[in-house]
């Protein structure tokens, strides 16, 4: 009996196949449709959630905020000042506009599920005129009328749903967070072609209510100077205001014919008394007696 050592074909370690590449290349593949497939989703979550019926969204929020307040001048002028903005926008019948003010020093507004508004002592603080707030109020009426908080709520939950999907722990915070808060969280997730219609929107309504758009973006121009000299306001993280972006307002004025200059219309004493006796009496007793009047 003899053995012989049989001679190892050429190419058996290098074979035309290449089984390693292969299966990277089968990983890639698969990886790009599970993207493709979750792009998908958050997609149709953000066509398909502005469909549902504008009363499901006010059912959702039912609670989440308390009957506007009716104590001083505040409230309900800003509650005069959201209605005439909701006329002239056009708001369709089947939605209604509630506002909030929250007494918080933060300089912002945010739309939210239910057409609810809040606007922060802070922002009042810093308004020069109405038309400069009536802007400001009448972006975030434009996300609840184009229905932005449902659709920003419906890409937080698919997004939510693939992170669960893929084993993290944050999907299913983000799931519970979008559902028992009732999409509160939508304040900050707006995205740029949202805002950019909100502004659009929003210009042309202020048009429709003074006759013209001066001092539209007064405030907006003050915020983007604060915004360079120090931390941005918490408005400029809610609503990414650009030097871009102020240009576009100017140019879509410019377009539509709408003038440019006019007569502003002043807050109203009373109402400015009292956002100014609100602000004072957050101070500390000795930054009160600085804004006293001397002898």
């Amino acid at each position: 009996m003899s053995y012989e050592n049989p001679e190892v074909p050429e190419g058996i370690n290098n074979s035309d196949r290449r089984p390693l590449l292969n299966f990277l290349r089968l990983c890639m593949a698969g990886l790009a449709l599970v993207a493709a497939a979750g792009a998908a989703l958050i997609i149709l979550a953000d066509r398909l959630t502005p469909l549902v019926p504008f009363r499901y969204e006010t059912a959702v929020t039912h609670g989440l905020f308390g009957p506007p307040g009716s104590e001083g001048p505040i409230e309900p002028y800003l509650r005069e000042l959201t209605a005439r903005l909701a006329l002239a926008q056009g708001l369709p019948e089947s939605m209604e506009v509630t506002v909030h003010y929250d007494d918080g020093d933060v300089v912002n507004a945010f739309a939210t599920l239910g057409g609810h508004v809040v606007v922060y002592q802070g922002l009042l603080e810093a308004m020069p005129d109405e038309n400069a707030l009536a802007m400001v109020i009448a972006h975030e009426i434009a996300h609840v009328r184009h229905r932005h908080p449902i659709s920003t709520l419906g890409r937080s939950a698919a997004l939510g749903f693939l992170l669960l999907a893929a084993g993290a722990d944050s999907g299913g915070e983000m799931i519970q967070a979008a559902v028992s808060h009732g999409g509160t969280v939508t304040m900050l997730g707006f995205s740029r072609g949202q805002e950019e219609q909100a502004d659009a929107t929003a210009l042309q309504t202020v048009q429709r209510a003074y006759g013209h758009v001066a001092g539209a973006d007064d405030f907006f121009r003050r915020m983007l100077k604060q915004a360079q000299r120090r931390e941005p306001p918490r408005f400029l993280s809610s609503h990414p205001l650009t030097q871009e972006r102020i240009d576009a307002l100017g140019a879509l004025a410019q377009r539509q014919g709408w003038p440019r200059e006019g007569a502003r219309t002043a807050i109203p004493p009373q109402v400015r008394d009292a956002i100014g006796r609100r602000g004072a009496s957050k101070l500390a007793p000795d930054e009160r007696a600085a804004l006293q009047p001397s002898g």
